[in-house]
This record gives structure tokens, sequence and C-alpha cells, in this order.
């Protein structure tokens, strides 16, 4: 939780997580936006500034309990040409953007170990900025595909069952609540429930072999 950080570590990782989640949002805009769907433009949702996509009390939960969220981009899925097609792509746009972040930092790791800069001071300090905005963006990346509705993963559930509404309907009705409880759990009971850190260091591990 951030309120256990040093005030160091606090102003390098809120603005890179705040980063983070207002270019996951734009990405699902852009792709609704090139789908055909104009919403996203219509509320402002097509731009990088952060004020246009953090939600208060997202940004709040952020500090206080370790997980937020940014608001939600708004679409309108009547202006697609194929549904369901549109919606998994609009959804996959905003974790996908966020795993390409982390694959574009790793790239720049390999710069630096080429060049062998990595011992002059600025070149740490941008290192180690770099290694938290690949990590926060993992992270982004793994805790958005895991298939429980709100969650852009429960699209492609969402997808596979269309013509399921019996299983669908309360599929998307109660998996908020199984999430929030999840998370809840995670954070009050002497038990791994939820191993955020764990899935995304393995992921973050798996891409790094591969580049680097």
């Amino acid at each position: 939780m951030l309120f256990n950080m040093n005030i160091r570590d606090i102003l390098i990782i809120l603005p890179l997580l705040i980063m983070s989640l207002s270019v996951h949002e734009y990405a699902h805009a852009r792709v609704s936006t090139a789908l055909g769907d104009p919403t996203p433009g219509n509320q402002g949702r097509l731009t990088l500034n952060p004020l246009a996509h953090l939600d208060p009390i997202g940004t709040l939960m952020l500090v206080i309990a370790g997980f937020g969220w940014a608001r939600p981009v708004m679409i309108d899925d009547r202006y697609y040409k194929n549904r369901n097609l549109g919606l998994v792509l609009t959804s996959m746009a905003g974790p996908l953007t966020n795993l390409a972040i982390t694959v574009v930092i790793l790239f720049i790791f390999k710069l630096i170990f080429m060049f062998q800069v990595v011992n002059s001071a600025f070149i740490a300090s941008f290192f180690q900025i770099l290694q938290q905005a690949a990590f926060l963006n993992v992270m982004l990346f793994v805790f958005n595909m895991i298939p429980i509705p709100p969650l852009d993963g429960s699209r492609l559930v969402s997808a596979a069952l269309y013509k399921r509404p019996d299983l669908l309907i309360p599929y998307n009705r109660y998996g908020g609540y199984f999430l929030l409880f999840i998370i809840l759990a995670d954070r009050v009971l002497p038990m791994d429930l939820f191993p955020l850190g764990r899935w995304a260091g393995g992921v973050f591990n798996l891409l790094a072999g591969l580049i680097l």
C-alpha cells in the first residue's frame, strides 16, 4: 500500500500509476473510436491528460487501499459492425497497451545494457524509474486480464457466452461483488488469495527472458 512506502517511492510510483491508467483508458477510447463509435470523443476521452480519466474515489483508493481504478470509458457498441468482436477489441486495447509499454521499456533496458551506461548516476536513476513503470504496467495487464467482471478479461468470457444469457446475465451481475470479496479477503486473511504480484512477476520475468 502506498501509505506504507516512503515519500520518495510514492512520488515515483503514484505519477507512474496515474499515467499508466490514463494510457490504458485512452487505448479503450481510441479503439472504440476507430470502430466507428463517437462516444469517447464526445465525452473528451481521446486524450492522454490524466484529468480526463481519473476517478476521484478510485484515485483515493489507490492511496489508502493499494488498489484503485480510473473512470471507465463509455462506449456505444451499436456503432460496431460486429458488436461482439468490437467489444473484445475495445476491451483488450487497454491491457494490451500496458503490456506493450512494458515490452518497449525492456527493449530500452537492452539498449542500456548494450552500451553499458548503467554506471552513470543519471542512467541508474532513470533505469529504476523505468523498472517501476515496466512492472506497474505488467500488473495492470495481469489484473485487467482476470476474467471477472468488470475487468477487461471478462469480455472474452462474455463473447463466448453471448448465446447463453442464462449464464451471461448472472456472470456480469455478480462478478463485481466476487472480485471485491476476493480483494478484501486477500487484505484481511492470513493467506495469499490474490497473488497479483507473483502473477505479474512471472509475466515480467518471461518477457525479460525473451527480450534481454
